[in-house]
């Protein structure tokens, strides 16, 4: 085990003023967390080459519609029309844009963490689908101490608002809260300076989760705790009522691939089976972690703004348990695999931005993670870094004040160890004066 500096492509230089009580006012951060990339394209658009980019992608939609739409396809027992053009469409929109953000070097370190999200969420999708058929439907509703607290829920809630009758669907009120958390976490930190830090973090940790859920989903199959899920899951040959292996690979690999391919347009965004644990609450945790630790710090008590997504986040969560959408063991599972991964990989950052290694298991750390991380987190060679920048401490997140106070510590500890060599020094001239007297 062993702590060294790294070969990192750029050196953190600080300059921190300190009060006697080690308070830091005004600190210099490092290049790779200053406005780098004044935004996720890279500081600055090129519209002659994207206005280019954007024309080919309207005539290569208009071509794939027009050869394609009127084209037959099986889906999940029906013969369906327009859905090929849909398929391509979608895997093109996503994979051109993020191979040419890989061409540019000032796009190449998010474009990679994005290309690994992608990959990840086709695997978490094609898993999900195969946990579709291993729901074990006839086994009911397990018992769950978050579903026995809340109580019976009613699958449908009825209104008035302005006169007119309103009526939701319960289980959809959470994904509504976590995508209007989603599209105020993108608009407001959209405009930060190190936007595309926090992109590249969010999607690439993310991905990690997915992948860890990925790895999970089949290993047990729960039967759904939501009531419509098993009446929609296809009965199986077990007396479970989930599908065996053979019966998947005999009859069930080509819905399967149709299944995912639809999940991902979306236009079956209806999941089964895929309980352990919660992506629901992975998304709304991850959003709500953004604001934790990149929302500027508040010298009070309480800070307002992070506590109401807090707010927001654990009533998603917690409606995800009412209404029966999953089970309390998967969402606390969520919450410790977020957690978890979101702190693992800020604290690497810390150490990747301040040149420190630490060495526990050499060919995890030393082989794959930290070269991992100095690629994500370091300006690349060529990549454009502007000058440090000065801010003032109320001003900081809590990323940075990390960073700052770790680097107080290491200079702190660099300081002890010169005044010992000054004292080592010292006793040793004094006792060679005695030798020579």
């Amino acid at each position: 085990m062993a702590r060294k500096q790294s070969p990192s492509r750029s050196s953190a230089a600080f300059n921190v003023s300190t009060s006697p009580n080690r308070s830091p006012v005004v600190s210099q951060i490092p290049p790779s967390l200053s406005d780098s990339n004044k935004s996720v394209f890279g500081g600055g658009l090129n519209w002659n080459y994207w206005g280019k980019v954007i024309t080919f992608f309207v005539v290569y939609s208009a071509a794939v519609i027009w050869l394609f739409n009127d084209i037959e396809l099986e889906v999940l027992g029906e013969k369906k029309t327009g859905y090929i053009p849909r398929f391509i469409l979608t895997i093109s929109y996503a994979l051109f844009p993020t191979l040419l953000a890989m061409h540019n070097i000032q796009t190449r370190r998010t474009a990679a963490a994005f290309l690994y999200m992608q990959c990840a969420t086709v695997l978490m999708n094609f898993v999900t689908s195969i946990a579709w058929y291993r729901n074990p439907r006839e086994l009911g509703l397990l018992p769950d101490v978050g579903h026995d607290i809340a109580g019976e829920f009613p699958q449908h809630l009825h209104f008035e608002l302005f006169g007119r009758d309103i009526t939701v669907e319960s289980s959809s009120i959470s994904d509504n809260i976590i995508l209007t958390l989603a599209v105020v976490t993108g608009a407001y930190f959209f405009r930060k300076p190190n936007s595309s830090d926090i992109f590249r973090r969010f999607i690439f940790i993310y991905g990690t989760l997915e992948n860890m859920r990925t790895c999970v989903v089949c290993l047990t199959s729960l039967p759904d705790a939501s009531a419509v899920c098993r009446s929609l899951t296809p009965i199986g040959d077990l007396k479970s009522g989930a599908s065996s292996w053979g019966v998947i690979n005999d009859n069930y690999w080509y819905d399967i691939w149709m299944h995912t391919l639809m999940i991902l347009i979306p236009v079956h965004p209806v999941t089964c089976g895929d309980m352990i644990f919660s992506g629901h609450s992975n998304t709304a945790l991850c959003l709500a972690l953004i604001w934790h630790t990149y929302y500027k710090w508040v010298p009070a008590k309480v800070n307002v703004v992070k506590t109401m997504v807090w707010i927001a986040t654990m009533t998603a969560c917690a409606l995800l348990i009412v209404t029966k959408v999953h089970y309390t063991l998967d969402v606390v599972l969520a919450f410790y695999f977020t957690v978890t991964i979101w702190s693992a990989y800020h604290r690497l950052a810390t150490e990747v931005n301040l040149g420190h290694r630490f060495i526990s298991v050499w060919w995890i750390d030393a082989i794959v993670i930290y070269p991992l991380m100095e690629f994500l987190e370091l300006p690349l060679e060529g990549e454009h870094v502007q000058a440090p920048v000065r801010k003032p401490r109320d001003e900081m997140d809590l990323f940075e004040l990390q960073i700052m106070g770790m680097h107080l510590d290491d200079e702190e500890a660099r300081a002890e160890r010169d005044q010992r060599r000054i004292r080592r020094r010292k006793g040793k001239g004094g006792e060679d004066e005695k030798k020579n007297e």
